[in-house]
C-alpha cells in the first residue's frame, strides 16, 4: 500500500468510527480510477465505503446521480451518510454477485429481463437536462481508447485513414440518434443480482446526455 493510501485509509477509519464502525475493512472491488471501496460491518449489518480522494475524484456526481437514478425507482446504493469535503460515503451494501457471474442459459431471460427494463426506464425517466453531452469530442476521444491501447499498445497494429473514417461514421450515427440518459458502463459486472427491485445498478457518475442505443449495446 503506498503512502498515500495509508493515510487516506487511516482518515476513512478515523471517519468510520465516528458512525460506529470498528476497524474493519474489506476490499470490496477494484476499480478503474482512484476510487476505493471497502465493505464494512456495524452491528451485523454491511455496507460499502467509498473513498474518492478529493483532487483525483469528485464525490458530487456520483451522489448527484444516485439521487437522480434512485428518484425514477432504479435499485442504485442507497447513501447513508456522506462527506464531500473528505470524499468519503457510506453506501448500501448490494451483495457480491454481479450478472457476470450469475448468467447462464437458465437465467439469461430473466436477469436481462430485468435490465431491460430498467434500461427503458433509465431512457423514459432519467435526466438528461443536467448531465454534460455526448458530444463528438467525446464520442471520438474514447474510440480513440481502441486505437491507441488496443491495435496499438497490445496488437502492435496502426489504425489508418480506413479507421479514422470508421470512428467519424460512428460518430455522426450516434449524433444522429434520439437523446436519453446513458449510463455509460451499462453492463454485466456493473449489474447486480438482488432480491428486490432487480438488478442493482453499479458505476453510474459518468452519465451522460446521448445516444439511446448506447447502453442496450453495452449490455
Amino acid at each position: 500500500m503506498s503512502t498515500r493510501d495509508a493515510e487516506r485509509t487511516r482518515a476513512l477509519l478515523a471517519w468510520l468510527e465516528g458512525l460506529g464502525f470498528g476497524e474493519r475493512l474489506e476490499p470490496a472491488s477494484g476499480d478503474a480510477s482512484f476510487r476505493r471501496y471497502f465493505r464494512v460491518y456495524r452491528r451485523g449489518e454491511s455496507f460499502i465505503a467509498m473513498d474518492a480522494p478529493p483532487g483525483k475524484e469528485d464525490l458530487r456526481p456520483f451522489l448527484e446521480t444516485a439521487r437522480a437514478f434512485g428518484g425514477i425507482g432504479l435499485h442504485v446504493p442507497e447513501v447513508h451518510e456522506a462527506d464531500v469535503e473528505q470524499g468519503f460515503a457510506l453506501l448500501e451494501d448490494l451483495g457480491t454477485r454481479t450478472y457476470l457471474m450469475a448468467l447462464s442459459r437458465q437465467t439469461a431471460e430473466r436477469l436481462y429481463g430485468d435490465a431491460l427494463g430498467a434500461l427503458a426506464a433509465l431512457q423514459a425517466l432519467g435526466p438528461t437536462g443536467d448531465l454534460p453531452p455526448y458530444d463528438e469530442g467525446l464520442l471520438l476521444e474514447e474510440m480513440a481508447l481502441f486505437r491507441d491501447w488496443y491495435l496499438k499498445r497490445h496488437l502492435g497494429l496502426r489504425g489508418g485513414e480506413a479507421l479514422e473514417e470508421a470512428f467519424a461514421f460512428l460518430a455522426r450515427s450516434a449524433l444522429e440518434q434520439p437523446k436519453v440518459c446513458v449510463h455509460r458502463d451499462f453492463h454485466s459486472r456493473n449489474l447486480m443480482v438482488v432480491p428486490r427491485n432487480n438488478p442493482g445498478i453499479l458505476d453510474f457518475q459518468d452519465a451522460v446526455a446521448g445516444p439511446v442505443t448506447y447502453d442496450l449495446v453495452s449490455l
